[in-house]
């Protein structure tokens, strides 16, 4: 009985923790669905030792970020040739010259600056389990200002880490257990829908 007691207290625990978390946004100007802004993302910074995780993450903000009524998206490939031509390698920092340059050449009001911080690749089915980490912002391209910044960090969920010691369930949901590409897509995704949320409420 006390270890029934244990485990419901474990659980209430852990589902209040999942609740409070999320990504992490900081919002300086609302998404005026009214006054809508042309928005191109540039490639992200790849996380480290690992190639192409910055154009995963940034084709995945693009694809989420859609979903904003107050944002026009510039076609990524549109945006890559430009880049190519340009012979831009943009990421991390930006500056009010670089950004007002990108702006001219690229249409944009505004570009959406990232990177992948973390992105590690489960082992032994889940231990440790995949890991995958956004960093994002919105700069303005007129003054380089920064509307929003957000980051994210999905890795293995508290309750499922105590389900999974649990016969039969625990086997299905190591079986089932995400990829680092399913974090980094679900971050892109959670962000972008904190993004809206926000503009909803404010």
């Amino acid at each position: 009985m006390q270890t029934k007691k244990l485990f419901a207290i474990i659980i209430s625990f852990s589902l209040f923790l999942s609740a409070c978390s999320g990504p992490q946004v900081v919002m300086k100007h609302v998404p005026n669905p009214g006054n809508k802004i042309r928005v191109a993302v540039l490639p992200f910074k790849d996380a480290p030792g690992m190639s192409g995780t910055g154009e995963m993450a940034a084709e995945a903000m693009t694809t989420y970020l859609l979903n904003i009524p107050a944002y026009e998206m510039i076609e990524r490939g549109a945006l890559e040739q430009v880049v190519k031509e340009q012979n831009l390698g943009i990421t991390g920092a930006i500056d009010p010259t670089t950004a007002s340059n990108l702006g001219k050449i690229l249409g944009a009001d505004a570009l959406v600056i990232g990177a992948v911080t973390e992105y590690k690749q489960r082992r032994l089915m889940i231990f440790p389990p995949a890991k995958a980490t956004i960093t994002a912002r919105l700069v303005r391209t007129d003054t380089a200002t920064v509307e929003w910044s957000a980051t994210y960090s999905l890795g293995w969920h508290p309750v499922k880490w105590m389900v999974s010691f649990f016969w039969p369930l625990g086997v299905v949901l190591v079986a089932t257990s995400p990829s680092a590409e399913d974090r980094l897509q679900k971050a892109a995704k959670k962000i972008s829908q904190k993004i809206e949320e926000k503009s909803r409420l404010d």
